[in-house]
């Protein structure tokens, strides 16, 4: 039955809904994750600025539901690469609890994800504002991790990029696995280098995971890698 064309009378199949109600509407718990820390961010402009690139800041970068990567640099005058930043660490989530009856409730939680969970949620989001902004890879891509969690490291990392998905996909655990696993391998085809940053104790790369080898020259020449701390991955899978 298709609904009726006068005001004046309800159809059988029309849903009428009840009038709404302002003093309901501030009732609710919303959350909101702290992101990387935006002196980390300053750092490393400041690390590719020492390097003779120019560096532009995506405005749209500071709001965490954002898909655009952080920064946008440019060598010689022409577009290079984007560089997305992440700050690892136990990401805390500021809680606000909306009462009718009484004030705003505010809390502070911090994550209990295990680091593997944690580091590969980073690398997740890192590759997805990367595809947005570089779908056709047309610059590099560049992702730099500041390490401020004592349960990370460079080899919890590396065991990310080795990880191969379940065999069997059938509980909602292993396909979301499989999906995790997905997305990884996808960073290692789509993003060139990524930088490895010991932010427990001073601010220093401690890592550079080449994701393309082709690259290797041009990138030792212009970022100044040592060798002892490269490391090229493998073709993704």
């Amino acid at each position: 039955m298709s609904p009726s064309l006068d005001h004046g009378k309800v159809e059988e199949d029309e849903i009428v809904l009840p009038s709404f109600d302002p003093s309901k509407a501030m009732r609710g718990v919303f959350a909101h994750r702290q992101g990387e820390q935006p002196e980390d961010e300053r750092r490393v402009v400041e690390f590719w600025e020492s390097r003779g690139f120019a560096v532009e800041s995506l405005e749209q970068s500071r709001d965490l539901r954002s898909r655009q990567p952080d920064l946008r640099l440019s060598f010689d005058g022409q577009p290079f690469a984007f560089c997305e930043v992440k700050t690892i660490w136990r990401h805390t989530t500021h809680i606000s609890i909306l009462h009718e009856d009484r004030p705003v409730e505010e809390r502070v939680e911090l994550s209990d994800l295990p680091a593997e969970e944690r580091l590969s949620a980073d690398i997740v989001t890192a590759i997805r504002q990367l595809n947005y902004a570089n779908s056709d890879h047309a610059l590099k891509n560049f992702v730099v991790l500041v390490n401020r969690d004592p349960e990370s490291s460079p080899a919890l990392l590396n065991k990310l990029f080795a990880k191969q998905p379940p065999t069997s996909r059938r509980s909602l655990q292993a396909r979301r696995e499989s999906w995790t696993v997905d997305a990884i391998q996808d960073f290692r085809r789509n993003v060139d280098l990524c930088f490895w940053v010991d932010g427990l104790s001073g601010f220093s790369v401690t890592g550079y995971f080449l994701g393309n080898p082709t690259f290797q020259k041009q990138v030792e020449k212009m970022v100044g890698i040592e060798d002892e701390k490269l490391i090229v991955l493998d073709p993704a899978a």
